[in-house]
């Protein structure tokens, strides 16, 4: 679907749509990838360019050391996917994970918060419209809060991006995927 906020097609998807993406629009996207880092490589065709990046859906890092931290989403990361995408710019991107719920929507929301502030919109207006946007082009998103917060850390003060995230994954249709139907608060 082309966003107006990203000036771009931008979809999301799980591990197991990825051939029909490529079948239906060979050589239109542009695919970042996300995977954990014990799966096995893949060999990605019918993309135009794939950005691969490896790390587990966790939602927090409390209570973990040491080796527990490999694999853990990492600012770096984040940092990494939005010097892939700004290199592409007004290209196709499609944004995949295991399951195309977690961690491809978060980032999907990071990428259209990012642009969406970096074009000037309020909090408020991002707050309101980023997560509608996402759930025009991923109904059933659930985007993973540590994602959100590392990538809204990337361009917000750290305070104002805990805050962002808090209030987007408390949207009532966000919330409601994540919870089965059940109401924030």
């Amino acid at each position: 679907m082309f966003l107006e906020c990203v000036q771009r097609h931008l979809g999301v998807c799980g591990y197991a749509d990825l051939p029909r993406f490529a079948k239906s629009d060979p050589d239109f996207w542009n695919l970042i990838s996300i995977l954990e880092p014990s799966f096995p490589r893949l060999t990605m065709r019918g993309f135009r360019k794939v950005h691969g990046a490896r790390f587990y859906d966790v939602t927090g890092m409390e209570g973990l050391d040491g080796d527990d931290m490999l694999g853990v989403p990492r600012s770096e990361h984040i940092r990494a996917i939005f010097e892939f995408a700004d290199s592409l710019p007004g290209q196709p991107l499609l944004v995949h994970c295991r399951a195309g719920v977690s961690r491809s929507a978060a980032v999907a929301l990071a990428i259209i918060v990012r642009a969406m502030h970096l074009s000037g919109a309020g909090y408020d207006e991002i707050r309101v419209q980023a997560p509608e946007t996402l759930i025009q082009i991923r109904p059933q998103a659930t985007p993973n809060p540590l994602i959100l917060e590392l990538g809204f850390a990337e361009f917000l003060p750290a305070e104002t991006a805990k805050q962002l995230m808090i209030e987007i994954v408390n949207h009532p249709v966000l919330f409601a995927n994540r919870h089965h139907g059940g109401l924030p608060g």
